[in-house]
């Protein structure tokens, strides 16, 4: 199986597994509102988030590792994979022994931020713990997925996932209407993702057999691969990654009200699943094949026309993304939730803007995590968290929600400036300045282009026919002014032809059934 066809399964295996589980997700909470209190969610959503919190403990091993495999497996070097994994699940077993010590900290700060519960609290401290205990139980079996991923085998995993969360969330449904019971219900749900690492392990050690020599990892090792300082550097980024994506409803409140915190929060829910599903499941098998690309034969050359190639296609998806959350956010919000908890079409032109940049530079994220040295960018990490926190300060005072937004928007480009300096400079020893350039005339083409479609969907009618219109717009409107722009660009046509690839493999696969 070459790279195409291990891109095309890994990508279409993973939006279809993460439109099931999202479907399924909807459909038990529509039930567990029937039979239990709905606010017994609520104890379950804030402890997750102080496992979030507790993840930064992880201190981006997996990342770390994750490269490191790359190059070892494109040699074929098993005996360095197995040394590494080994090295991998020791690092693991260390976090989920200090998760452990900082959850039972953190156990002792719940009367903080627990308030009138309406249960007892020993069943609020059933349910806090039987969470932290699945959490440290995932990470003594979760790192053999990423051997999978590196190998651009990720549909494994997702097939197993999709499986056991689909039967035991079905048992979890059948229980939930005999029994009417949290707890069990909990457990239930607790042991979808130790049941799948399970399967994941016994599958990765049966095709990976020599993973289960025995391997002596030494201090030298350790220090010759550099993971310390990539740990302390990657933790620095997490750090501010956490202050940069996490205070914007913390400023929200304080200027603008809870009342618009929770406007923002629809706009953020319908965001994130909408890019859980074409975005990150999209584009993350591509992620493995790159890193097994870079440490191939292949030349710099070779590398930069196939990262312009990939850098179009980031420019056509990004405004597809951007467009669609612009042309299709207000009539959504409105079918949904009704006018009166609409944010202004200024809020909605800006937070499309900052989805477009985030998409249109994500290919530059993957290439940029493949070679970790995170010391290089943790400067502009920096500064993006502080100028997050200063502008958006300053706009909610002056500029309200739409203010905020703006700081968002801003503090982003010294992060992506990283990682492009990191990749576009340092790696292929390219123009940055020329490149930006490049960039900055794309924004002003998909601001031209949204300019379009705001203004030739302002009249359509928010109903089933005004979405199809919506629909017509939104995929012919950039599609022509993007292929007018690129008609004669070789990378616009290396892509072609390499899409036209994954059609024959799917027509192959369709004639062959």
């Amino acid at each position: 199986m070459n790279n195409t066809e291990k891109i095309l399964k890994n990508s279409l295996l993973s939006v279809i597994g993460q439109i099931c589980n999202l479907i399924i997700q909807f459909i038990n909470r529509a039930v567990f509102v029937v039979f239990l209190d709905v606010e017994l969610l609520g104890y379950q959503s804030l402890f997750s988030n102080v496992f979030v919190f507790l993840s930064l403990a992880e201190l981006g091993i997996g990342n770390i590792i994750a490269f490191h495999l790359y190059k070892e497996i494109v040699n074929n070097n098993k005996d360095e994979i197995g040394r590494l994994m080994c090295l991998f699940k020791w690092l693991y077993r260390i976090v989920a022994a200090i998760v452990f010590f900082l959850g039972g900290i953190c156990y002792f700060l719940l009367p903080y931020f627990v308030k009138n519960e309406n249960v007892s609290w020993n069943y609020v401290c059933i349910i806090y713990f039987m969470q932290l205990t699945a959490v440290i139980l995932g990470y003594f079996l979760s790192y053999k997925r990423t051997l999978f991923i590196a190998v651009q085998q990720e549909y494994k995993c997702v097939t197993t996932d999709v499986g056991v969360a689909f039967l035991v969330q079905i048992i979890q449904l059948i229980c939930l209407a005999i029994f009417k019971n949290y707890l069990l219900y909990l457990s239930i749900q607790l042991s979808t993702t130790i049941i799948a690492n399970i399967i994941i392990s016994v599958r990765c050690n049966r095709e990976f057999p020599y993973l289960k020599n025995k391997y002596v990892i030494t201090k030298d090792y350790i220090k010759k691969r550099n993971l310390f300082a990539d740990m302390r550097d990657i933790l620095f980024h997490k750090i501010c990654y956490a202050i940069y994506g996490g205070t914007d409803n913390i400023i929200i409140s304080a200027f603008c009200g809870v009342r618009a915190v929770a406007l923002y929060s629809n706009y953020v829910m319908i965001q994130l699943g909408v890019m859980s599903v074409l975005f990150y499941r999209l584009l993350n098998p591509i992620q493995a094949t790159i890193g097994n690309i870079i440490y191939s034969d292949r030349t710099k050359d070779e590398l930069w026309k196939q990262f312009n190639m990939l850098d179009v296609f980031s420019f056509f998806f990004a405004t597809y993304i951007g467009l669609g959350f612009l042309i299709f956010f207000q009539p959504t919000i409105t079918l949904w939730m009704g006018r009166d908890y609409l944010l202004s079409d200024l809020f909605v032109f800006i937070f499309s803007s900052y989805i477009y940049l985030g998409a249109v530079w994500e290919i530059v994220y993957k290439y940029r995590t493949c070679f970790g040295n995170y010391k290089q960018d943790r400067f502009c990490m920096f500064l993006s968290a502080v100028l997050n926190i200063i502008i958006s300060i300053f706009g909610a005072k002056y500029f309200g929600i739409e203010g905020v937004l703006i700081g968002t928007v801003f503090a982003f480009l010294p992060i992506a400036y990283g990682r492009i300096r990191f990749v576009v400079k340092n790696y292929f020893s390219q123009s940055i300045l020329k490149y930006l350039l490049k960039h900055f005339i794309l924004f002003l083409i998909a601001v031209f282009e949204g300019f379009v479609c705001y203004n030739l969907c302002k009249n359509v009618s928010v109903n089933l026919i005004g979405f199809i219109e919506r629909g017509f717009i939104w995929l012919f409107v950039p599609l022509l002014i993007n292929i007018l722009i690129y008609w004669n660009n070789s990378y616009f046509k290396n892509m072609l032809n390499y899409f036209s690839r994954f059609f024959l493999i799917i027509l192959k696969k369709i004639g062959n059934k």
